[in-house]
């Protein structure tokens, strides 16, 4: 503009010395004329007049002709400069628009009262309007791509009062697609400082503005379910709790697991266990109300926060509610999976008056309520915390007991029925504390389980058992010793090759060790039982089926396992004597038994009436304070005679 401006006023300053110069030769061919008239009416000669007349003029039109001259060249170069000068003008404003038509940016130039005089290419790509669309338009709002009008109009009042402004602005292409963008508009200004237009420059930033919100979210949210996570639970726990407070109401907390989970990811792999997982959450979603909390606290691991006007009666529904909605049939694909799950419940203000605080109680609650059994709820009390406390206690010694070498086998023998003979021995894992003394196995190895220190302990125990073998062995013993294995042992991906690893370095008769399952461990899941069973009978050990018999229902299915014996389960034995249906199970048993080329072994015999009886029902074998406790290896060397 200030270009256009400065042409105009050379083209004046050239006109007007035109002007100028001619009116100058006017007037000295006036003045000429004048004095011919003169000289005329005065009888000067006409000679005279002629010879003065003319020179003038000629003076005049000589004068006129340089000026003409001076003027026609001095246009010549002015134009030429001129044309030089707008030349590279427009190729500057060439590289110009070139360079922003290329630019990444949104740019697009406005008249002061809005008309659109520029977009670039950039807003074509990114919006969907064509430059024919938008060049010499006005809209409303400022922009068309904008979706807030006020907004707009506050930015335009902003700019044109001389200050930039500056915005992430919601916006919307032709088609009604949103996004999102990093506004910068400036006013442009003429010489005089008067706002003749406004630039605008803008960053397309939907891909940052998503990650934002993604990241976001994430902080108080569950990446695989989307529901709140820990700390967000926490944070919205205490809020309801401060609010119960204030209302005299009370405050429950679920803490839900799914039982079993590991198999689910074991059996049918992580893909299937995170469907799981999802399907619980919206399962637990619909269980709930709409003003409860919900949350996933990790793993397989849910809570739930309940306000209500009563206490205990309150969570005790929604505990059921939630615990039936769960205990179904999952259909996920193709699979059928069968889910359930065990609930701790903590309720305020008697088992805590802050977040964290009923969240423990919770979880102790759980952790009582899966010590007891599965699929139940258990509600928060004190022996709870006591019985807790002990467990804690516990679990520290047990984890030193190991190094400290606290663990001893001790070995019960069982011995054949007829001749009380000793035909083999059980090594069973005993614990000599150097706090506590000797500690009931009751109260050990439960903890071992639940801790998984187990898998270390187990290990331990199994290579003591080889390494007594191989002395007894030594000294021409060659009865076979069994050891337990736990569910958990039983599932290590490492089980077969430990056995493996312990038969090669104690140079071991595979024959000589036996390994015990329960058959609460065998009929769970039995294709996966099959398959590490036949895996560990390839080492060459034997398979016992400890507590048998427990699980009646499924006799049937004993023959599709590749074991060796059957333990017939100490309830059944206890009561042979005076039970008619305990002699016909243990007489169901022992035909399966021979049957199938098993042998029997009857736990717990501790009479000779029960000796006998198990005899004439055919029971090959008997264990029990009858024949001898478990005792160390010192001792049943004794035995052995």
């Amino acid at each position: 503009m200030q270009a256009m401006i400065t042409q105009k006023q050379r083209y004046g300053t050239v006109i007007g010395l035109g002007l100028l110069l001619l009116l100058t030769a006017g007037a000295g061919a006036y003045q000429a004329i004048a004095v011919l008239l003169n000289a005329v009416s005065s009888h000067l000669p006409a000679d005279a007049v002629l010879t003065k007349t003319v020179t003038r003029m000629a003076v005049m039109v000589g004068a006129c002709f340089i000026a003409a001259l001076i003027i026609t060249l001095a246009s010549i170069i002015f134009m030429r400069r001129e044309f030089e000068r707008r030349k590279r003008t427009e190729e500057r404003l060439g590289r110009v628009l070139k360079t922003a038509e290329q630019a990444g940016d949104l740019i697009t130039i406005l008249e002061k009262r809005g008309r659109i005089e520029y977009v670039n290419k950039a807003v074509e790509l990114t919006t969907g309007y064509t430059q024919k669309e938008l060049m010499g338009k006005r809209s409303k709002p400022l922009i068309p791509w904008y979706t807030d009008e006020k907004l707009a109009q506050n930015m335009r009042e902003s700019v044109l009062s001389g200050d930039p402004f500056r915005a992430v602005l919601s916006c919307r292409t032709k088609s009604g697609a949103q996004f999102f963008i990093q506004e910068h508009i400036t006013p442009l200004k003429d010489s005089r400082g008067n706002i003749t237009r406004m630039l605008s420059t803008a960053r397309e930033i939907t891909f940052q503005r998503n990650l934002e919100e993604r990241l976001t979210h994430l902080i108080d949210h569950d990446a695989l379910t989307g529901i709140s996570n820990r700390s967000a639970f926490v944070e919205q726990l205490q809020k309801e709790l401060t609010a119960a407070r204030n209302s005299g109401r009370s405050v429950s907390v679920l803490i839900m697991d799914i039982d079993r989970f590991k198999y689910i990811n074991d059996i049918f792999g992580y893909e299937m266990g995170d469907k799981v997982l999802k399907r619980a959450a919206e399962l637990l979603r619909a269980a709930i109300g709409a003003e409860d909390l919900m949350a996933r606290l990790g793993s397989d691991e849910f809570a739930i926060a309940h306000a209500s006007d009563s206490q205990s009666v309150e969570a005790a529904s929604v505990a059921k509610k939630v615990r039936d909605t769960i205990a179904l049939n999952m259909t996920i694909g193709s699979q059928d999976i069968v889910v359930t799950v065990t609930i701790g419940v903590a309720v305020s203000p008697h088992n805590g008056d802050d977040a964290e605080t009923l969240l423990k109680n919770a979880d102790m609650a759980l952790s009582r309520a899966k010590s007891q059994g599965r699929n139940t709820v258990q509600f928060f009390s004190a022996d709870i915390s006591e019985r807790m406390s002990d467990f804690y206690f516990m679990e520290k010694r047990l984890f030193s007991a190991l190094k400290n070498d606290e663990y001893l086998v001790n070995y019960q023998p069982y011995c054949d029925l007829a001749t009380k003979k000793i035909v083999g021995a059980e090594a069973l894992i005993r614990w000599k504390s150097a706090d506590l003394g000797m500690v009931s196995p009751a109260k050990f190895i439960p903890t071992l389980e639940d801790t998984g220190l187990i898998i270390d302990v187990g290990e331990w125990a199994l290579r003591t058992a080889c390494r007594q073998i191989k002395e007894w062995s030594g000294n021409g013993r060659t009865f076979p010793v069994s050891v337990n294995l736990s569910l958990i042992q039983f599932r290590h991906k490492h089980l077969v090759g430990m056995v493996a690893d312990a038969i090669r370095e104690f140079r071991l008769d595979p024959r000589r060790l036996t390994l015990e399952v329960t058959e609460g461990i065998c009929i769970h899941d039995m294709d996966l039982t099959i398959s590490i069973l036949k895996k560990l009978k390839d080492t060459g050990v034997s398979i016992s089926v400890d507590d048998f018999g427990t699980g009646y229902s499924s006799l049937n299915y004993i023959k599709k396992l590749p074991v060796d014996n059957l333990k017939i389960d100490m309830s059944f034995i206890r009561d042979v004597a005076k039970d008619p249906d305990a002699a016909s199970i243990i007489t169901a048993i022992t035909g399966l038994a021979r049957s199938l080329s098993l042998k029997t072994i009857a736990e717990g015999v501790e009479t000779e009436e029960q000796r006998n009886i198990l005899h004439l029902l055919r029971c090959d074998m008997g264990q029990g304070f009858y024949f001898s406790p478990a005792v160390p290896a010192a001792e049943f060397k004794k035995l052995m005679g």
